[in-house]
């Protein structure tokens, strides 16, 4: 699927930023599950999952899911609108795809934690 990019610099950053985070939670999360087994609490990974995915994820692509809904970009210095239909058609696109491999994996990294 041809890119077209929403983000850039600052807002890049910030969600690598935010993807490390999510990954040190995880692996917090992993960590004291594995050495109290809690119980089902385990499902609970899927939160510190989904924020580690999906910023890495709009990094990768350079489409931040929730300007593609407003129809807006900010490409480090302020957020503009859209004009072009066409990249706001790939832009949404974009979007829902990075949605849904984020909850795919976020999901798989559940499933992992329950099989240990």
């Amino acid at each position: 699927m041809d890119s077209c990019p929403n983000i850039g610099g600052q807002e890049i950053n910030r969600r690598m930023r935010t993807g490390y985070l999510g990954l040190f939670l995880t692996l917090c999360f992993f960590t004291y599950v594995l050495i109290l087994e809690p119980g089902h609490i385990r499902g609970l990974v899927i939160f510190p999952a989904l924020m580690t995915t999906i910023p890495f994820l709009e990094v990768k692509e350079k489409t931040c899911i929730v300007n593609a809904y407003f129809g807006t970009k900010n490409m480090g210095e302020k957020y503009e609108r859209e004009r072009d239909t066409t990249f706001l058609k790939k832009q949404r696109s974009s979007s829902l795809v990075l949605t849904m491999k984020g909850v795919f994996i976020a999901l798989v990294i559940t499933g992992i934690l329950y099989l240990i």
